[in-house]
């Protein structure tokens, strides 16, 4: 039968089958096997002597590239393959059909544990990659979300500062104009606080803007050490500076009242949200209040939190609705009370004239029981 053309042609299709299916025992390692494992049948039926190493070439691909499951699959089917060859070749040799076939079985079970030993670790590889990856997008993430988040935190801030400052130094002005040939000493008062709402607006902005610093490659700020020292980073301002600011309204024409009850929460960042939400609020009512009689200022710190309320009396129905601006200054009034699990409102107070109310939870930081503690006419 050799010596037919039909057998050598045989021959030839074999083995470019099997050829080819190991140059992509990588990249379909399922078919390689099967294509072998066919080729291995073939050859049974054919009574042509196919060598086993290409099936332990594909078993190693299976469990390295596949699975082990799959793997052993193909290896038990490997192992029959190679001894029904043998039993149609030599069916009386019962010890040599015994002895090859533990020998090949042996052989493909070998070329299986390696690859599954190769596998295991490929995928353990793979995994820790995909892992990395994974932390470095986390990574990335978080840093944007920080970032928005720092930058929502700067312009709040930003807003808060020049509002606040620049329509107290317009009000002082206007202030001071009108009075220098009546009043002198008024226009002169008006300067002075013109000057100190300035210095505090500059030093507020340099404070704020100290953490836009930027970094070089190896960490460095790429801020001067002189500039440093111009620019020192000063505690944010909290309730104990409320009368400071409060009475800077005052000096601009403002008519405020301010009255607190309760102990104060030792949380500097919720004592930092009510100074903010006072300011906003004061300074809306110097900017649209149509000549308010008085500006009503109350804060009762509470164990549970901590209530806000600024009400004045500026609107004139006759004259027609408030001005309420571009409304960020809402917005971020809001924003920072959320953040204390609290909420704003702010609309009109019955008949006339604006309110605005907040409540801020006050977590850890709550005080001790209310109680009256000061009163500024």
């Amino acid at each position: 039968m050799r010596s037919s053309p039909a057998y050598w042609l045989l021959v030839f299709y074999v083995t470019c089958a099997v050829t080819v299916a190991l140059l992509f025992r990588r990249h379909v390692p399922v078919i390689t096997a099967s294509i072998i494992a066919g080729s291995l049948l073939v050859s049974t039926m054919s009574s042509l002597q196919l060598d086993g190493v290409p099936m332990m070439f594909a078993l190693y691909a299976l469990a390295v590239y596949r699975s082990s499951r799959s793997a052993w699959l193909f290896t038990a089917i490997g192992a029959g393959a190679g001894c029904l060859s043998l039993v149609i070749a030599n069916p009386a040799d019962l010890a040599g059909i015994i002895g090859y076939t533990v020998l090949f079985s042996l052989l493909l079970v070998i070329s299986t544990l390696v690859g599954i030993t190769f596998g295991n670790r490929r995928r353990y590889i793979v995994a820790l990659l995909d892992r990395a990856e994974q932390l470095a997008r986390e990574r990335d993430q978080r840093a944007q979300l920080a970032a928005a988040a720092e930058r929502a935190r700067i312009a709040r801030e930003m807003h808060d500062i020049v509002a606040h400052s620049l329509t107290v130094i317009v009000a002082l002005s206007d202030g001071a104009e009108a009075s220098i040939d009546r009043s002198p000493e008024s226009a002169r008062e008006a300067v002075r606080q013109t000057g100190i709402t300035a210095r505090r607006a500059l030093t507020d902005m340099r404070r704020s803007l100290g953490v836009l610093t930027e970094s070089t490659d190896d960490g460095t700020p790429t801020t001067s050490p002189e500039r440093a020292v111009a620019a020192p980073l000063t505690p944010q301002p909290g309730v104990a500076d409320l009368a400071e600011m409060i009475e800077s309204y005052r000096v601009a024409g403002l008519p405020v009242r301010y009255t607190t009850a309760g102990e104060p929460p030792a949380d500097p960042v919720l004592q930092l949200t009510v100074f903010r939400v006072v300011q906003e609020a004061l300074t809306n009512a110097l900017r649209y209040a149509l000549q308010p009689g008085k500006v009503d200022v109350v804060i009762g710190y509470r164990p549970d939190g901590v209530d806000v309320e600024i009400v004045d009396d500026g609107v004139d129905p006759a004259r027609g609705a408030r001005s309420t601006g571009s409304g960020r200054g809402l917005i971020g009034m809001r924003e920072r009370v959320a953040l204390h699990g609290g909420a704003v409102t702010a609309g009109p107070a019955g008949s006339r004239g604006w309110r605005v109310r907040a409540h801020l939870g006050a977590g850890e930081s709550s005080a001790t029981d209310p109680r009256p503690e000061e009163t500024t006419p």
